[in-house]
């Protein structure tokens, strides 16, 4: 090939508008290609960028373009238009400084007729110079109608984006909505509340919900970063980020709450969750000192699982103790809930739902509040901004006014949900808790070690060792019921070891309780929400939901192994 004859044809669509009207990439091909032909052009390579390629990927492709037209020796740079070419002045200038080498480089511009190389005249060269300037102006101009578009986006509640996983794309163009993965959503809930739950690293959440049966589009493991990635994703309780900024006011399906969202960013902050290792023990990160508080840590002697106080503070506690053991002492508390059948059971229920409607009757009166109080600061805010039409405030106040506005309604949305969510959780819970109790001792004998960590995080509020003895507090819902327990065996004039705040009964054997300073001393039992009590704390675990994965297939699958995420709401 004579090197003066050869040619390169650069073909590039910006937008679907183009492509939708004529600028098609092979309706340039063919345009150059007929330039060529007329001027005795021999092709040698056509590069081409489509509508959809990113910024990067155009980079990378006009070098390629310029390494090649080097290695080849190529003479002649066909291309439609000046602002197909380049569109900023970096690219210009790699351009111009190429024609600048030999007077027999030439860069043709068929539909403007401009033909430039470095023997060009002044005029033909000025006519360059303002071709390469109106085009970074055409750039500068789109660029600024997308971001405005961005803005009133944000601004309608909408991600003007891809949605992250478990979320996917509906509508026509232009009105385009984030709606709900359903296959994929599930996942997503998992995730948060097992890491939540503080019984999972994040290696090993992501080998959990690989077994599960979550996968990356290309069909493999989701990778530990990426799921690092999606328990920082703001967009799952409602909110998106932007540009570096937070906007509250997402008008999508949430996935989870904000609550559980905060405790999942402090347990990734502060590593809460246990550190991965090849054996995996039981009652690790479970169980504390009574002396010290200190952790206890397991460690593998002779075949057999030994605990024992790590000594940071001084302790003297030296004993160590089989998990064998520790497991038949924990398995005494579960037979006291074993006797319970299944009509006391629905007695227990009833009569906690009676023992709740004053719960009930506090919060329809508080949920009444807060719309009523987000309808007067919406008022307040149409109100200023007629007020701002009218140039009567600043754009500054204007600005802090809203801002302040917008921020005790984000507040106000978030207390309703939550009130909302746990009406319908407190029976849910109940339920569970029942549940969990009558079964515990099977489900405990059945499952993983990670399983057995959340199940014991349910029963219980505290274990401790003292002694080689376990000393316990139940949670807040167990106690509650092993209460009702008590005055069902006490009705039957039965005279079991009392469980009183300053004892745990484990298998028969009354053991001593740790000091109060070792272990916070728990809210008084009447401390419950009520009409007449109204400023009372709602207590629920951050993971309450996620105790129904322990109960899942406990007559159809026998190995009583977790149900598939999909199926998980």
């Amino acid at each position: 090939m004579n090197k003066n004859n050869g040619a390169v044809l650069y073909c590039r669509v910006s937008s679907r508008e183009q492509e939708e009207t004529g600028y098609s990439l092979p309706a340039q091909e063919r345009l150059l290609k007929d330039y060529a032909a007329r001027k005795g052009f021999k092709v040698a390579n056509i590069f081409s960028i489509s509508e959809s390629a990113s910024g990067r990927k155009q980079r990378q492709v006009f070098s390629a373009m310029m390494e090649y037209i080097e290695d080849y020796q190529i003479q002649n740079l066909l291309c439609e238009k000046v602002d197909r070419l380049t569109r900023n002045m970096k690219e210009a200038v790699v351009v111009n400084d190429w024609i600048e080498i030999a007077p027999e480089r030439q860069v043709h511009f068929v539909k403007q007729n401009l033909v430039i190389h470095r023997n060009a005249t002044s005029d033909e060269k000025f006519r360059w110079d303002i071709e390469i300037v109106l085009a970074k102006k055409q750039i500068t101009n789109l660029s600024e109608e997308v971001r405005k578009g961005h803005r009133e986006k944000l601004e309608q509640g909408w991600l003007p984006a891809e949605p992250p996983i478990g979320y996917k794309t509906t509508g026509d163009r232009g009105h385009k909505e984030h709606i709900i993965d359903d296959e994929r959503a599930p996942f997503v809930r998992m995730a948060f509340e097992l890491y939540a739950s503080g019984n999972y690293s994040l290696k090993s959440l992501t080998e959990k919900l690989y077994t599960e049966g979550f996968r990356a589009r290309s069909g493999r493991m989701v990778v530990k970063s990426a799921i690092e990635r999606l328990l920082k994703e703001v967009f799952y309780y409602g909110a998106m980020r932007w540009n570096g900024e937070v906007h509250p006011n997402g008008k999508h399906t949430a996935l989870i709450t904000k609550e559980l969202f905060d405790v999942v960013q402090q347990r990734l902050v502060r590593g809460g969750g246990p550190k991965y290792r090849k054996h995996i023990f039981a009652f690790k990160k479970t169980l504390t000192c009574s002396e010290c508080g200190g952790t206890i840590t397991g460690e593998i002697q002779k075949g057999h699982v030994y605990y024992h106080c790590n000594h940071y503070r001084g302790c003297k506690q030296t004993a160590f103790v089989r998990e064998e053991e520790i497991e038949g002492q924990i398995k005494g508390v579960f037979e006291l809930f074993e006797a319970i059948t299944p009509a006391e059971a629905d007695a227990i229920r009833n009569g906690i739902k009676a023992d709740h409607a004053e719960e009930i009757e506090y919060k329809e009166n508080a949920l009444r509040a807060l719309s009523a109080r987000y309808e007067s600061l919406q008022k307040r805010l149409d109100r200023l901004f007629e007020i701002r039409l009218d140039d009567g405030v600043s754009n500054e106040v204007w600005k802090r006014k809203e801002g302040e506005i917008n921020n005790e309604q984000e507040q106000i949305r978030e207390q309703m949900t939550r009130l909302k969510s746990e009406e319908s959780r407190y029976f849910e819970l109940w339920l569970d808790v029942i549940d969990l109790a009558r079964r515990a001792r099977e489900i405990y004998e059945k499952r993983t070690p990670d399983e057995r960590r959340l199940l014991l995080g349910y029963i219980f509020s505290a274990l401790m060792l003292k002694d080689k003895k376990v000393a316990y507090t139940l949670s807040e819902p167990v106690e509650r019921l092993a209460r009702r327990v008590q005055e069902k065996l006490d009705a039957e004039k039965f005279e079991p070891t009392q469980n009183t705040p300053e004892k745990g009964v484990l298998s028969g054997v009354a053991v001593t309780a740790p000091d109060k300073s070792i272990m916070e001393s728990q809210e008084p039992r009447k401390k419950i929400r009520t009409s007449r009590n109204p400023l009372a704390k709602a207590r629920f675990r951050d993971s309450d939901p996620k105790s129904r994965l322990l109960l899942r297939d406990r007559d159809s699958n026998p190995s009583f192994r977790v149900q598939s995420a999909a199926s998980y709401h």
